[in-house]
């Protein structure tokens, strides 16, 4: 499946990214290589991602060495994957998701 990633997912992908690459930059884990492999994974295998407890039509996805969470939603009829957030889940609630 194609995977589609929203404006307000975009900006929030980035925000969290120079956050972590200001505040993390000795790391061992680079969020964009992390974010790549979930997107890969995601595109691949659409229906791994639990659902996100309060909203069934979503479902998520963890960036491997981060607290980051991405939040997508599969439009079988399109063959697309939109991601739709990301999110620390250190923040408590989610995004406001569309």
């Amino acid at each position: 499946m194609k995977v589609r990633v929203s404006p307000t997912a975009r900006r929030q992908i980035g925000a969290l990214a120079a956050w972590w690459n200001q505040n993390r930059g000795a790391s061992r884990v680079r969020v964009e290589d992390a974010l790549e492999a979930a997107v890969a994974a995601v595109a691949e295998h659409p229906g791994l991602g639990p659902t996100y407890s309060h909203n069934s039509s979503y479902r998520t996805w963890r960036l491997k060495g981060t607290p980051y969470v991405l939040f997508y939603r599969v439009d079988d009829a399109a063959e697309t994957i939109w991601i739709v957030g990301a999110w620390s889940a250190l923040r408590g609630s989610g995004p406001e998701l569309p």
